[in-house]
């Protein structure tokens, strides 16, 4: 690569970030032409396609997917070292911070963490989306969400997580419920109904909810569940296990809060003794980025108040 190629690796970055040429120029403040021509001399460079046209912009190839975390890394690390970069101040960010989370999590810490922002940074704003069954790299990667608040699992590849919080699941019900008092086996857990959470956009696998994936040593279990209520949010379902004689699995930070209000009851189970770790993840090419850092910083935060209320 010669000296004159580097300055077309923004270029690369820009279009893994959108997979669109023209949003890429706009994000560049160059011309499409310009983003299409650097595009021709990368696919020189690199001996590789890099990007196939698709029906609403490109898709990049495997070897694409392979550079981007360290040209993007390359790119920041660059930026960042920017003086208006360096003097970063919460109390004049006017930036929106969209975060994708887990709502049995985002219940507890959404509101805590908009406590915080509204003290540190009240000109900044956040927008929430549910978690959905999609391409959350990609979702991360492009910018769309800056942030994902979930339990721990698999991800890898050019994610970068923090654990936030530390919790447990919780067997509830309502607290005069006709057959179980205050512990419950196996054999109990099967037969009685549940209210189940589901993702969005997941398939019409009716035991596709937030628990299954995520290595929990019971998942058998929770995939023979009797789901007899799908619910879309943690808003259905603490007034639906009251109001009837189904059973649900929730996080004991949410449970601790909420089941005096509710009439709800913990079940003791002896085979239910996982721990969940709820974690943030963010994309490698938004590390080093000072409000992205200083937002991930206030999210743990306000994880690290909601334990300490609750624990």
């Amino acid at each position: 690569m010669k000296h004159s190629d580097y300055s077309l690796i923004p270029t690369f970055v820009a279009i893994m970030q959108t997979k669109n040429y023209s949003k890429a120029a706009k994000q560049l403040g160059i011309s499409q032409s310009a983003v299409s021509q650097g595009v021709t001399r990368l696919r020189d460079v690199f001996k590789d396609t890099l990007f196939i046209r698709a029906s609403h912009g490109v898709e990049p190839t495997q070897f694409a997917h392979d550079i981007y975390p360290a040209l993007a890394n390359a790119v920041e690390n660059i930026i960042y070292t920017l003086p208006e970069y360096q003097k970063f101040d919460p109390a004049e960010c006017d930036k929106e911070f969209v975060v994708s989370s887990l709502s049995v999590f985002g219940f507890n810490i959404l509101p805590e963490l908009a406590m915080l922002m509204s003290q540190q940074a009240p000109q900044a704003s956040v927008r929430i989306e549910p978690l959905k069954h999609i391409d959350q790299t990609d979702m991360l990667r492009s910018q769309q969400y800056d942030l994902l608040i979930s339990a721990g699992s698999d991800y890898r590849g050019p994610l970068r997580s923090q654990v936030i919080m530390c919790d447990q699941l919780n067997i509830i019900c309502r607290t005069d419920h006709p057959r179980l008092e205050s512990t419950i086996n196996e054999q109990q857990f099967l037969t009685e109904k549940h209210v189940t959470l589901g993702i969005l956009g997941q398939d019409s696998d009716r035991h596709a909810n937030y628990l299954i994936g995520q290595g929990f040593t019971n998942e058998a279990l929770f995939t023979q569940r009797k789901t007899a209520w799908q619910a879309s949010s943690i808003m259905e379902i603490l007034p639906i296990v009251e109001r009837s004689d189904y059973l649900s699995l929730l996080p004991q930070k949410l449970v601790n809060k909420y089941m005096d209000i509710y009439n709800l009851k913990t079940l003791k189970a002896p085979f239910m003794e996982d721990l969940i770790d709820v974690c943030t993840y963010w994309h490698s090419s938004r590390t080093n980025d000072p409000s992205h850092k200083w937002f991930r910083g206030l999210v743990a935060q306000a994880a690290k108040n909601v334990s300490k209320q609750l624990d």
